[in-house]
């Protein structure tokens, strides 16, 4: 087991419950005080608005990565494909187990 791992094994068994709760309370606070100066402030709605475009151009160019890898996987695998029929091997199954016998 690395060092690094130990360490870090030996400090989550460290963790109290009342420091877990506490943490989640602060968590908690600076999550509604973000949310509340958000919502009911007038540089928080600026924020907003600046914001909501960016967030929806962030959304499509996420939606279009998606598409592009999901092509791209596609290419691959009918590549390998035609190189496995060109080889001669049979093809495997996705799942990476093998073909049964006939």
């Amino acid at each position: 087991m690395p060092p690094g791992h130990a360490k870090l094994r030996y400090r989550e068994d460290n963790v109290t419950e009342p420091s877990r709760v506490l943490l989640a309370a602060v968590v908690g606070a600076v999550v509604g005080a973000a949310v509340g100066w958000i919502y009911t402030t007038a540089s928080g709605q600026r924020f907003r608005e600046e914001a909501e475009p960016r967030l929806d151009h962030l959304r499509t160019e996420l939606t279009r990565l998606r598409r592009t890898v999901r092509k791209a996987s596609a290419v691959a695998s009918e590549s390998w494909d035609s190189i496995n029929e060109l080889v001669g091997d049979k093809p495997r199954p996705a799942w990476g187990g093998t073909l049964p016998q006939h």
